[in-house]
């Protein structure tokens, strides 16, 4: 009944292309179900036909286009024997075959957004980011600012600090030679001195 042909990608069981292995093997085993049941079922019986699609129903035997449409075909075998529309149980598909039926329903107005909207949003965006570049760079201008100020503060402060103690240092040690010298000139002798820094064991 069935010819199971797999090429490449595609899952082809009993006629019907499958998109993936999972639901092909289903119809496989669907496909053995069917040839189980037709050689077990007497199919001139009405009623043993009648038993074999309310079990295949209620158990939830088949899972594929394949068992739906022997369970149809019975269902037509009964309908043909005098039985009516109303005696049977309907076949269940627990599957979905529309994927969009609600946004398919919507009015079209209700689908495309207004363009106001869109540019109020992007408006919105734009003006976000430009504000969030401007406060970066006030930010960075004030610690460019405070760095270079003469003023001591949190920033700066080590710099100056170093800065007035290298010119204080300097204008002792020019202070220091004068006075050498001018005790040179005098004939003084000079007591011996400490020549290194200031401030330094």
């Amino acid at each position: 009944m069935a010819d199971n042909n797999n090429s490449g990608s595609n899952f082809i069981v009993g006629g019907y292309e499958f998109l993936n292995e999972e639901d092909a093997q289903k119809a496989s085993m669907d496909e053995s179900k069917i040839k189980l049941l037709e050689a077990r079922v007497n199919a001139s019986r009405p009623n043993d036909i009648k038993a074999v699609y309310e079990k295949a129903i209620e158990n939830k035997i088949f899972k594929s286009p394949i068992g739906w449409q022997y369970l149809m075909k019975l269902r037509a075998k009964l309908i043909e024997s005098g039985f009516t529309q109303d005696d049977l149980i309907p076949i269940p598909l627990n599957v979905t075959f529309t994927r969009h039926s609600a946004f398919e329903n919507m009015a079209v107005k209700q689908r495309v957004k207004p363009q106001k909207e869109d540019t109020g949003a992007d408006f919105g965006k734009i003006f976000s980011i430009i504000l969030n570049i401007v406060l970066v760079i006030l930010v960075i201008v004030m610690f460019v600012i405070a760095s270079k100020s003469d003023s001591d503060n949190i920033i700066n402060y080590k710099r100056n600090i170093t800065n007035r103690y290298s010119a204080w240092d300097e204008e002792l040690k020019e202070r220091e030679k004068a006075v050498r010298e001018a005790e040179k000139k005098l004939g003084i002798e000079a007591p011996q001195r400490y020549d290194g820094d200031i401030g330094e064991d």
